[in-house]
């Protein structure tokens, strides 16, 4: 993406004069011809203007200057309704200071508008918008995105963004990219992906090496990848200006531990971020140049030297080792000296030195000058080695392989000997060198193997060549089983199928390939799927699935296969029953049946009441009220059969038959209410319509306060202030039902004036009544002795003493007890002796005769109360 300084020239007119209104009018009119123009032609494309087709990378501007920058998107649904509208909003933050910047933004799917302003351009197809001139000294920007046509499915809206410095150039710019996958709504939910196998290397990297990451990508739903984060931590700090997946060996040092997180995203989701390998970074040997011995033409007498320059990337001291050959053999006791004097030389020898550079914890390859020989006698020419091949020349975990070459001597000399020094991602590894052949022991995917090998003539040895590398490849899994879920299966079953592999580089499984096929005919719409959903099945069919194992980079070679039949599947029923009935309705049921091969439905139908079947109610549909009952519990069973007679399972509904509660009602017997006088109630009008009742249950209260209660049909209270009776009857199966009535009392008639006198052992008794016609019973000792309906008495008492008189007034069949007259003592004396009369015993008789006619009567008055 582009993005510069633009400029304007004011270029005057030349040799042209014209008069002022001229003027005025002729640049009125090229005023409009300009805005004419601009509101035809988009604003120039490019540069300032922004650049279409770049939402992948700002590849004009340098990426490494300063903090990175960050690019967002916001305002996108995480669904889209087709035709449906969103305002995005594009945002770069960090990078340079500074105002200036820009983007790029395409979409696969949908339309893109600019909307009012001159900030933004889009282009003709409506898939591609970027920055206008306008828009270039900014670092927000807003456009509108029209969702798709249904049924389009998963798009991805792709971003570049761009912060400038402003300065004209592009070296001090930054830019980030973002890619968002947006799915139709009502589509099936995204999974997110998830990321394995993170690895950190090379191997052993030095502060020459560049940090490469590697990771397993893996998606349920077999998204791309898009929008990942990865992290990189050195000593435990997050280094904010690296992304990707290298870090330049630049930002390294020795001692230094590195480590990368990988967030995984398909653009919609992001998976569960996983951690790298930590990798310190290790001690990098020092070079040094081939030596060359001096003179280069030497005689006996000049000492011999040699010159060479070192360096180390850890900028560590370099010293040499030192080691000299005469006629191809090590004299060990020059290691180390820098000179050879001429005492130790001879016309004819041939010399040689080899050196390693150290840095007391690493050290170079040995490496060899050419040789020279004193008093020009024969010089012998080093062997090259060319043409390196790995055999085989791809590999896997499990192969061995060799190095090759093709060995050459300029003076016809046979190869003596060889050395090889091998590297394993780019560090040293000792346990080869000397050999050529690797053996699968040491080898696992993703190594890169490569040699460094000189050869020998018996006289010198050459120079180091360096082979090309090889990379371990990815060994593809092998499907060791394969399960299905079911080996016969009905419609309505799901089927899954389940596999287990085999991994020689412990891949996990990951994209298998399964195909499912239908009676021999492959169904490419459920490619990929674990699970043959039930929807896709239907009765006879047979299934066949085929299984490769996949590790995420390739699948097996061999394939799996494994068969299930659909079966017939059996029918289904729903039955719903009348609730909250009574013994006065009847109950309904209502069936369902549902059978998943489209097979006609029967079905029978038994009833159960409190438990026990009723077999003549077998196949109906209703229940008449006759049959029914309060409390009792009816439960309906249906058993579905399609047209193969076979049973699906026992549809059933139960009903409990309420029961109607009692009508609780207050019968007054007394036909009137008086204060303090018995008032009979009575509950035998309360009725039951489906059942009886069993129970009644009385309480009352009046306006003081004064309660009581009690039990049974008929009861008798005495109110003295307005008195509310609740009555509460039960019936045979526990319902209940309460009513109330009030009883306001009236004062009742009276007896008042109560006189009682003797004369000649006879009492006269006398009072006032001031109600109705009444009958008044006499009582003496407590005892009635006659009923009168006159307000007076003449009574005759049967022994002299003191006697106790009252009068109970009777009104119809109510005996009053308030309007009583209160009871008075009278004194009788006995007469005096006359003449002989009756005798004692005569008296006795009579006495007892009296007693009894008082006792009888007594009884009739007491019957007659109740």
């Amino acid at each position: 993406m582009k993005h510069e300084e633009s400029k304007s020239v004011y270029q005057p007119f030349d040799n042209y004069s014209v008069s002022g209104t001229t003027m005025n009018r002729k640049l009125s009119a090229a005023f409009l011809f300009i805005l004419l123009l601009l509101s035809v032609t988009p604003l120039t494309q490019g540069n300032s203007a922004g650049i279409h087709n770049q939402s992948s990378s700002c590849y004009c501007h340098s990426n490494t200057a300063g903090t990175a920058a960050t690019v967002t998107l916001t305002g996108h649904p995480a669904q889209y309704t087709a035709g449906a509208t969103s305002t995005l909003t594009i945002t770069v933050s960090n990078g340079p200071t500074g105002t200036g910047g820009g983007f790029n933004l395409e979409v696969d799917k949908g339309t893109l508008s600019a909307g009012i302003g001159f900030a933004v351009n889009v282009n003709s197809a409506q898939n591609s918008a970027t920055h206008s001139i306008t828009g270039s000294s900014q670092r927000s920007w807003s456009i509108d995105w029209i969702a798709p046509a249904t049924g389009s499915g998963v798009t991805t809206l792709s971003l570049a963004g761009l912060a400038s410095d402003g300065s004209g150039n592009n070296n001090g710019d930054r830019w980030d990219t973002v890619s968002y996958q947006i799915p139709e709504a009502g589509a099936v939910p995204n999974s997110p992906p998830s990321a394995s196998n993170a690895l950190l290397g090379p191997s052993g990297a030095t502060t020459s090496s560049t940090l490469t990451l590697s990771y397993s990508y893996s998606d349920p739903d077999n998204d791309q990848e898009s929008g990942t984060v990865i992290q990189w931590f050195k000593d435990g700090v997050e280094q904010t200006s690296l992304s990707g997946t290298t870090v330049s060996s630049s930002a390294t040092a020795k001692g230094q531990e590195w480590m990368a997180t990988i967030t995984p995203s398909d653009g919609s989701d992001s998976g569960n971020p996983i951690n790298s390998n930590t990798l310190v970074i290790q001690n990098a040997p020092p070079s040094s140049t081939s030596p060359t011995i001096q003179p280069s033409s030497p005689t006996p007498d000049d000492a011999l030297s040699f010159t060479s320059s070192t360096s180390d990337p850890d900028n560590d001291a370099v010293t040499l080792d030192i080691r000299w050959y005469l006629d191809g053999s090590l004299i060990p006791e020059l290691n180390g000296m820098q000179t050879i004097p001429s005492v130790a030389t001879r016309d004819g020898d041939t010399w040689k030195v080899e050196i390693r550079a150290n840095d007391s914890e690493d050290v170079s390859q040995w490496i060899s000058s050419p040789s020279v020989t004193i008093g020009g006698g024969f010089v012998n020419t080093a062997p090259t080695a060319t043409n390196f091949q790995f055999t085989p020349s791809s590999i896997v975990t499990s192969d061995d392989f060799a190095l090759s070459y093709d060995y050459s001597d300029f003076d016809g000399d046979a190869e003596i000997d060889f050395e090889t020094v091998w590297e394993l991602n780019g560090a040293p590894f000792d346990y080869a060198d000397n050999s050529l052949v690797i053996p699968s022991m040491f080898t696992e995917k993703g190594q890169v193997w490569s040699a460094k090998l000189r050869v020998n003539d018996g006289t010198d040895w050459s120079t180091w060549f360096n082979t090309p590398s090889i990379t371990v490849q990815n060994s593809l899994p092998t499907t060791e089983s394969i399960t299905l879920s079911h080996t016969f299966a009905k419609t309505t079953d799901s089927i899954s199928v389940e596999y287990t592999m085999s991994d020689i580089d412990g891949d996990t499984s990951s994209n298998p390939q399964i195909i499912w096929s239908r009676d021999g005919l492959v169904k490419s719409s459920l490619n990929g799927l674990a699970i043959l959903p039930s929807s896709s099945t239907s009765k006879g069919e047979v299934w066949t699935v085929e299984v490769k194992a996949g590790d995420g980079e390739g699948t097996s070679q061999n394939s799996l296969f494994a068969n299930v039949t659909i079966q017939n599947s059996a029918p289904s029923a729903t039955v719903q029953i009348s609730q909250n009935v009574t013994s006065l309705d009847p109950v309904n049921i209502v069936i369902e049946t549902e059978d998943a091969d489209g097979d006609a439905v029967d079905v029978s139908v038994e009833w159960l009441r409190n438990g026990f079947l009723e077999g003549s109610l077998t196949n109906e549909t209703s229940l008449p009220s006759t049959l029914l009952g309060p409390g009792q519990t009816w439960t309906v069973q249906v058993l579905p059969s399609d047209s193969e007679f076979l049973n699906g399972s026992l549809a059933v509904a139960s009903t409990t038959i309420l029961n109607i509660v009692p009508v609780a009602e207050i019968t007054i017997l007394t036909p009137t209410v008086w204060v303090g006088e018995n008032v009979e109630l009575s509950s035998t009008s309360s009725s039951d319509i489906d059942g009886i009742v069993v129970d009644s249950q009385w309480n009352w209260i009046d306006t003081d306060g004064s309660a009581g209660a009690a039990s049974g049909t008929h009861i008798n209270i005495q109110p003295v202030k307005n008195t509310v009776v609740t009555l509460v009857v039960v019936d045979d199966t526990g319902g209940q039902h309460t009513t109330t009535v009030q009883l306001t009392p009236t004062e009742g008639p009276s007896i008042s004036e109560f006189t009682a006198s003797v004369k000649n052992q006879k009492v006269k008794l006398e009072w006032s009544w001031d109600g109705a016609s009444a009958n008044f019973t006499i009582l003496r000792n407590g005892v009635a002795v006659a009923v009168t309906d006159e307000t007076s008495f003449l009574a005759q008492p049967l022994f002299a003493g003191m006697n106790t008189y009252s009068i109970q007034p009777q009104v119809g069949d109510q005996v009053l007890l308030a309007g009583a007259a209160p009871a008075v003592e009278i004194l009788v004396t006995p007469a005096a002796e006359s003449a002989p009369g009756p005798s004692s015993f005569g008296g006795l008789i009579s006495g007892g005769l009296f007693l009894l006619i008082g006792v009888a009567i007594g009884l009739f008055a007491f019957i007659r109360r109740d």
